[in-house]
């Protein structure tokens, strides 16, 4: 995982101190990154009782952008899904929804939870600020080397022959690649490459994933 993202996961979780679940880049249902810091035994009872398909907070995130806190969301909670949090001791906590639409729309999700006490207006806007670093920019640019080797990895080449193909060194074709993933806020070469199709740098036929031509 990316230094970025350690470093925000390290102030989420100084934020949220009973436990934190955030979508990163949310294109259609799918995010790019998850990380989530939420109690085991609630996970299981989400998933078994399939608590998604009612949960208020989910609901008001992918519906509005901004921030609630989740005492506001008591008259829209039918399911008693918070009460559920509350029984893991998620007593008090929020939601945040972040939304750009550029050449492509994406959501950031963020569901924060305290033990003790609500949240403070200055902690929403530090959980706000974290999530929108690693939302990440609206539009990101990738320079025509960077897009170069991208377009090769994508045609399925590995790394000794993208180098040959260009004429420089198999370091030089990493390299390229490491500053196109902190570019695109990437963990992965391959997600580097899906994140630049998705934002329209380049148009390719992704091939599946195949571990062995990284």
């Amino acid at each position: 995982m990316s230094n970025h993202i350690e470093k925000e996961k390290l102030s989420l979780r100084a934020l949220a101190p009973a436990g934190y679940y955030v979508g990163v880049r949310i294109r259609f249902v799918a995010p790019e990154t998850e990380l989530n810091t939420l109690p085991t035994a609630l996970l299981q009872t989400y998933s078994i009782q399939g608590m998604a398909l009612h949960d208020p907070m989910m609901r008001w995130a992918f519906q509005n952008s901004g921030i609630l806190r989740w005492n506001e969301l008591a008259n829209i909670d039918p399911a008693n899904i918070l009460d559920e949090y509350r029984r893991h001791g998620l007593a008090h906590g929020a939601v945040i929804s972040i939304l750009t639409q550029t050449r492509q729309t994406l959501r950031t999700v963020g569901i924060f939870a305290r033990s003790d006490r609500d949240y403070r207006d200055p902690e929403l806007l530090a959980l706000q600020k974290s999530l929108n670093r690693l939302h990440g920019p609206a539009d990101v640019e990738l320079s025509p080397r960077q897009i170069e080797v991208l377009r090769l990895l994508a045609q399925g080449h590995r790394y000794k022959r993208i180098a040959h193909i260009l004429g420089i060194t198999e370091s030089g074709v990493k390299a390229r690649l490491k500053s196109a993933a902190l570019s695109m806020g990437a963990q992965t070469p391959a997600q580097t490459l899906r994140m630049a199709v998705d934002a329209g740098l380049l148009t390719v036929d992704l091939p599946k994933p195949d571990s062995s031509s990284l």
